[in-house]
């Protein structure tokens, strides 16, 4: 990719790494508060904070976006490519989560099933916000203000 190309993807990846983890510490703060203190009080290690995990939610947006742009050119750039970007960002991250309630920190029942909803509405969301911005960088100028 052009340097361009990779500063686009990283600033609209910002902006749905944001939205991401906006959306994400809202539902998990109002569906689930005494999941993160359950978590918390089974960890061996003090934990990172919210600044790591901040760190890797804008890693995560970026990826989402570079998905973004490496499947538009197949798929076009429609809301239909955006909602696969979030549903693959959503499988990649509840895969990976559900390693903690395979390890016994998290405990496995039902009450997941509302935050892995929220999360899903999360990922699209979040991946309609960078699709839509990276699309938008990519008008000519004209374009935008017609549209607008």
């Amino acid at each position: 990719m052009r340097p361009a190309i990779w500063l686009r993807v990283a600033l609209c990846g910002l902006v749905a790494g944001v939205v991401w983890y906006l959306l994400t510490v809202a539902s998990i703060a109002l569906s689930a508060p005494e999941l993160i203190a359950s978590v918390q009080s089974r960890a061996p290690h003090p934990g990172r904070g919210g600044g790591f995990f901040f760190a890797l939610d804008m890693f995560m947006g970026i990826w989402a976006v570079w998905l973004y742009s490496v499947l538009t050119p197949r798929y076009g750039a429609r809301p239909t490519t955006a909602a696969i970007v979030g549903v693959a960002w959503w499988t990649m991250k509840t895969l990976q989560s559900a390693k903690w309630a395979g390890l016994g920190f998290v405990e496995f029942n039902m009450g997941l099933v509302p935050i892995g909803a929220l999360s899903l509405a999360a990922a699209l969301l979040a991946s309609m916000a960078g699709a839509w911005l990276y699309d938008r960088v990519d008008a000519p100028a004209g374009e935008k203000l017609r549209e607008s």
